[in-house]
């Protein structure tokens, strides 16, 4: 009986709990996007190499003869920029794109953008409802007219 009451206990309290993570609500507010610009940035090289040759050993001397193969393949950073403009700041912000097949935000320059800014960081909707998030890099304080 108290084995029943136990898994009935343990039950009743997991169904509290949700079963998914919910995701943070973003503040989100109405902006322009004034541009946005894509950059690569090199960042060295990856590969490998291997040599095979032999020593020829003549007293006190010696020489080498022999061969190397390698392959070195050079590896980019890319970073989409995008400057938007609110009614008081105008953000620079800059999205790291890590996979060759990444995509930046789909965004039409001069047209407006939803987006919300969290710390130093901000989450931009873009035009298909996919949210991108980017880090600022300067944030301008608007004049007032």
């Amino acid at each position: 009986m108290t084995r029943a009451l136990s898994i009935l206990a343990l039950g009743v309290l997991i169904s509290t709990f949700p079963l998914g993570a919910k995701q943070k609500e973003h503040d989100w507010q109405q902006g322009k996007l004034v541009s946005t610009d894509e950059a690569r940035y090199f960042a060295g090289t990856i590969g490998s190499a291997n040599t095979q040759g032999t020593v020829h050993d003549s007293g006190d001397y010696g020489t080498y003869s022999g061969t190397t193969i390698g392959s070195q393949t050079a590896v980019y950073r890319v970073y989409q920029t995008y400057v938007i403009e609110s009614d008081s700041y105008l953000y620079v912000a800059r999205e790291r794109l890590r996979w060759k097949w990444s995509k930046p935000a789909n965004l039409t320059i001069n047209g407006p953008i939803r987006f919300a800014v969290e710390k130093d960081h901000i989450f931009i909707l873009d035009e298909d409802g996919k949210e991108h998030e980017a880090r600022i890099t300067k944030k301008i304080l608007r004049e007032k007219k």
